[in-house]
């Protein structure tokens, strides 16, 4: 029992800190993308700055999340065996590696640049095309930074220093947000390149005053240990997987390089809005329990993992299923109050508000999808999650064909909702393998939200929109109605779950206070 209460403090208080951070990075980059939509709106730079802004969350996510999965397992079974000078020649072996790596991939960037945006840009002419040739190349140094970031982030997660591993994500956004304000109308588009430059460094440097124990980085060449051995067997997987993820949204923007101009544009700010509500939920909950699951499983405490496992996919349903149908609802509100100024006119509120519909229809398959593809990394299966996401990249690219001549870019963003509800499913029936999470409660479970969300969310909303103006007043107003009407529809509908999930806030207000 004590071991149980103190994972559960543990993933509690880590919870609250990534929570915490993940809102203020939010917001940070909430305010990124307001001023960057104020000084581009929908504009033919814009298309261009976000085309490479796509390449670069590709790629980082490939190298950051990459070395999170493969790494960070390895790291904390050393801490668990008490090796901490195993641990820590493990750490400068991975971080040797990947910086070299890192410098091949920007002198890469350099050198074929004009050949990336060939690729990832196909409908890029003239101006626009040589502009997206000189960001891609100005900004590729950042990857080494970031590759060095990753490596003390997971470090960090394993000392339970959620703080250092997660401020960096608010920090990255301070040169952009100066950049704009202080340079772009002097030095125009290319300051923003050289700001994503200063904020992969701004990244790295801020993580380094939490590396309070007794490590100090150095160059190790020595990569012919099996455990490093074993890291770089599942780092393929691990990379190609987070990279055809990735390249999902790539394939998206290339498609979208060919419609009308503003596609890019509306694509990024409706998938960036999405982000702020899932981004608070599944990636700051999967992140904290990540290193926590893995000592469960070390260990084998199956039930409890699965206990876990269930009460948090409950939570993620009482949340984000009514979160996802508001989003829909009220999607101009939310693209006007959050966007609409300067070259942000009507019309990109128009596109970019029906962009972020079809994106936010998947939010609560995203959020789920987030923690189920955890298990399988945290039991050693990489190769599982690689060929989900080829499957998923298969059926975004059939819908996208399917979707896009009728729909346009919207459509897009469509297809993206369907293969995650496809391949939530495939991740719901594979993990099985490795443990069985026992589903049919939460199909009844799900039911019982689906119609309190109905009718405490969806008819008061209606209400709202018909007989009141403005977009602000319009937003207070509706959640200020549906929330209590929501939760007072669970309550009539006997959902257990409800009161785990507040016992769960209840715990983390308690931890948070002490």
């Amino acid at each position: 029992m004590a071991n149980e209460a103190s994972l559960g403090k543990k993933i509690f208080r880590g919870t609250i800190i990534i929570v915490a951070v993940s809102i203020a990075a939010k917001l940070a980059s909430f305010l990124t993308e307001a001023v960057l939509a104020y000084y581009l709106g929908t504009s033919a730079a814009g298309d261009a700055y976000y085309m490479i802004s796509s390449l670069h969350h590709v790629v980082y996510p490939m190298m950051s999340v990459g070395i999170w999965k493969v790494f960070l397992p390895a790291y904390k079974k050393r801490m668990a065996q008490g090796d901490m000078d195993g641990a820590a020649a493990i750490a400068n072996k991975v971080l040797t590696f990947f910086t070299l790596l890192s410098v091949v991939i920007v002198l890469g960037i350099i050198l074929f640049g004009s050949g990336i945006v060939s690729l990832i840009a196909p409908g890029f002419e003239g101006d626009t095309r040589a502009l997206c040739i000189r960001l891609i190349r100005l900004s590729a140094p950042m990857y080494i930074f970031i590759v060095a970031s990753a490596v003390y982030a997971s470090m960090l997660q394993c000392h339970n220093r959620f703080l250092g591993s997660q401020i960096r994500e608010v920090a990255s956004h301070v040169p952009t947000i100066l950049a704009a304000l202080l340079c772009f109308r002097v030095f125009g588009i290319e300051a923003l390149a050289y700001a994503l430059v200063v904020g992969g460094m701004v990244r790295l440097l801020v993580e380094l005053p939490f590396v309070n124990w007794n490590y100090r980085p150095k160059l190790d060449l020595q990569f012919r240990s099996e455990e490093f051995r074993t890291i770089l067997r599942r780092l393929p997987s691990a990379l190609l997987s987070e990279g055809v993820n990735q390249i999902n949204t790539l394939i998206d923007k290339i498609m979208a390089s060919g419609l009308p101009q503003g596609s890019i544009s509306a694509l990024n700010y409706g998938a960036k809005l999405t982000h702020v509500f899932s981004g608070l939920f599944s990636s700051a909950i999967a992140t904290a329990l990540y290193p926590q699951v893995i000592e469960l499983i070390a260990r084998g405490r199956v039930e409890e993992l699965k206990k876990l496992i269930r009460k948090i996919l409950s939570i993620f349903l009482l949340v984000m299923l009514p979160i996802s149908i508001g989003c829909i609802l009220l999607r101009r509100e939310l693209v006007t109050v959050v966007y609409m100024r300067g070259a942000f006119d009507a019309g990109s509120v128009s596109v970019t508000a029906s962009v972020f519909a079809c994106y936010a229809a998947g939010l609560l398959f995203t959020a789920c999808s987030t923690i189920i593809n955890n298990l399988f990394y945290s039991y050693g299966d990489t190769k599982t999650p690689l060929l989900i996401s080829l499957v998923n990249m298969a059926v975004n690219v059939a819908m996208n064909f399917l979707l896009i001549s009728r729909f346009g870019v919207s459509g897009l963003a469509a297809a993206t909702t369907v293969s995650s509800v496809s391949t939530l499913v495939i991740r719901m029936i594979l993990v099985r393998k490795h443990v069985n999470l026992e589903y049919r409660r939460m199909l009844e479970v799900t039911l019982k939200v689906l119609a309190a969300t109905l009718a405490g969310c969806v008819l008061p909303v209606v209400l709202v929109q018909r007989f009141m103006d403005g977009s602000l007043l319009r937003l207070l107003v509706s959640v200020g109605v549906s929330v209590p009407c929501y939760l007072l529809l669970l309550r009539m509908l006997h959902v257990e779950e409800l009161h785990e999930a507040l016992a769960v806030l209840k715990n983390i207000r308690k931890k948070s206070k002490s």
